[in-house]
């Protein structure tokens, strides 16, 4: 069996001395039509300086036997390099929404060492040595064979790079391991980015107040919000708090929780913030807290849960129990329509009161 292609790095300071020698075709043969909006620059430009790995590359090369010239060819990746060889000659600059260090500043504004380091950023390339057009179009249906459907929320992570999205990632950055810990999402859920999706749930609700969870919302807040999301500092900041709070009041008995699903977390999540800063239209009642309560909000957290585990024994056994009608109103929210914003508002509203006469004393 003859390998086709062979797997190497090449630094971006390559890349650069082989265009400058005029060795390096960007392909126009294999290029995709669509552009990469500064937004989409930016995010690559900072994911370099980072030092995280982006996709490979696929190189075509072959060398002329009677000028003695190497030629390589980009068959895939295209954009990637337009953009880095477009940076490295001042095209843009980097956007603060990516960076609060680099942001607004060109590469020529950049310090040495980061320079450098950029200069030294390596792609993987598969190098496909002397393949003919019909062999590259062979390699990329098979390729694309078995790519794995992608996810809504991985196809907005590949549309939208503004700062809704900056702050969405870079929450889902820290609190992954939470949601993993606590069973919110399994690893495989967060490999798929079940946790950024909820977390950009999270975030529109403290912004606009509860919605229904549903791919047009949630699409409809990254087009809204990619150029500017309003005072987006200050809803990382409150978020990480709340989720402090949360891990303060739960501590390791989240896990074993009802409220460690996305069901029940969104509205615990929702109460807890309107307590804290007020939830966007959400007209519970209000009670401010302190650490020394978190007892107190432990105990009524459990009770709901100990009534969710009640009514779903009473379900198994065919057996009626005594509820308020409270209590039936949040059970049937809970159990039926949970992704709609009226059951949501419910649960929220459940839950927001019971803290609230918890911390009463009632």
């Amino acid at each position: 069996m003859q390998q086709l292609f062979n797997t190497r790095n090449y630094s971006i300071r390559d890349f650069e001395e082989w265009r400058e020698k005029g060795e390096l075709v960007l392909a126009p043969k294999f290029q995709r039509r669509e552009v990469w909006q500064p937004k989409a620059r930016s995010y690559l430009i900072d994911t370099i300086i980072r030092g995280k790995p982006i996709p490979k590359i696929y190189m075509r090369q072959d060398i002329n036997p009677e000028t003695r010239r190497t030629n390589r060819e980009i068959v895939d990746g295209q954009q990637r390099l337009h953009t880095v060889l477009s940076f490295i000659r001042d095209g843009f600059k980097i956007s603060k929404a990516h960076s609060e260090e680099f942001g607004g500043k060109y590469f020529s504004g950049l310090d040495k060492e980061t320079k450098r380091d950029i200069l030294k950023y390596e792609f993987v390339v598969d190098l496909l040595q002397d393949m003919p057009d019909n062999e590259v179009y062979d390699l990329f249906a098979r390729i694309n064979t078995y790519s794995e459907r992608l996810k809504d929320q991985e196809l907005r992570n590949a549309k939208w790079f503004g700062e809704f999205k900056s702050s969405v990632y870079r929450l889902a950055k820290e609190f992954s391991t939470f949601f993993s810990n606590n069973d919110v999402f399994s690893a495989k859920q967060i490999l798929r980015m079940a946790e950024a999706e909820f977390i950009s749930e999270l975030l529109l609700a403290m912004h606009e107040g509860i919605r229904e969870r549903s791919k047009s919302v949630i699409d409809s807040a990254y087009r809204k919000y990619d150029d500017e999301f309003p005072n987006r500092k200050t809803y990382e900041k409150r978020f990480r708090a709340t989720m402090d709070i949360i891990g303060g009041i739960l501590g390791d008995s989240l896990a074993q929780l009802d409220f460690s699903s996305p069901r029940l977390f969104y509205p615990m999540f929702c109460a807890i913030f309107h307590l804290k800063y007020r939830l966007p239209k959400l007209g519970t009642t209000r009670k401010s807290f302190k650490t020394n309560d978190y007892p107190k909000l432990k105990i009524a957290l459990e009770a709901i849960d100990g009534l969710v585990e009640r009514i779903k024994a009473s379900e198994r056994a065919h057996e009626d129990i005594a509820l308020s009608a409270d209590e039936r109103k949040f059970y049937a929210a809970y159990k039926e329509h949970w992704v709609h914003a009226e059951e949501r508002t419910t649960l929220s509203d459940f839950i927001c009161r019971q803290l609230v006469k918890a911390l009463k004393g009632n």
